[in-house]
């Protein structure tokens, strides 16, 4: 894991950490924050006083409370902070990035759900498209907020998706990992050949 190569000296009491995509399960092998709670990075950037934007599911709580919730943290870490946001990101094999999966059949879907300027976090059902379906998510308007974005992937699998990113042409709908284009700070380690 990437974060584990990570200095702590890095992070204190005027830090933030937060996931990009959360999968909507209470199960701690699923969700996303609850697997990040189990790292040892998070242990020692904890001790810290690092603060932690929670997106575990709460009991009785749905999937739009979740979104809503994230949402409020998010904004509200924004407007206290005014800060650099940095982030580790991945990119799929399928294109997607954070939890935006491709939508080249309903670009109408994928404006509306992921490119709405009045929402950070998109709550919806990927379907098909993931083998973690419910999904909360960053979204658009969102990552183009981010300062920085670190992208670290590797395996021949994941080639496709770099060479769409990288390319010219093209539109987010089909690839959404191509968001990563317009962020100026963003950084790609691979050790695929493109």
């Amino acid at each position: 894991m990437l974060l584990e190569d990570v200095d702590p000296a890095h992070f204190g009491p005027g830090s933030s950490i937060a996931v990009l995509d959360e999968r909507y399960s209470s199960d701690a092998t699923v969700n996303n924050f609850a697997q990040l709670e189990k790292t040892a990075f998070y242990e020692r950037v904890r001790e810290k006083g690092t603060n932690f934007i929670d997106t575990k599911v709460r009991a009785g709580k749905s999937m739009g409370d979740l979104a809503r919730r994230f949402e409020n943290d998010l904004r509200d870490w924004v407007a206290r902070t005014k800060g650099t946001i940095i982030a580790t990101v991945g990119v799929g094999p399928d294109e997607h990035t954070s939890g935006i999966m491709p939508y080249p059949e309903d670009p109408q879907f994928f404006e509306t759900t992921f490119n709405d300027d009045a929402r950070w976090i998109a709550a919806y059902d990927a379907g098909a498209k993931s083998p973690h379906r419910m999904r909360v998510t960053t979204t658009l308007p969102f990552l183009r907020k981010i300062d920085s974005a670190i992208i670290f992937a590797t395996g021949d699998a994941k080639k496709s998706a770099f060479e769409k990113m990288l390319a010219e042409r093209g539109s987010l709908a089909e690839s959404p990992c191509r968001i990563w284009r317009e962020i100026p700070g963003t950084e790609l380690y691979t050790d695929i050949r493109l």
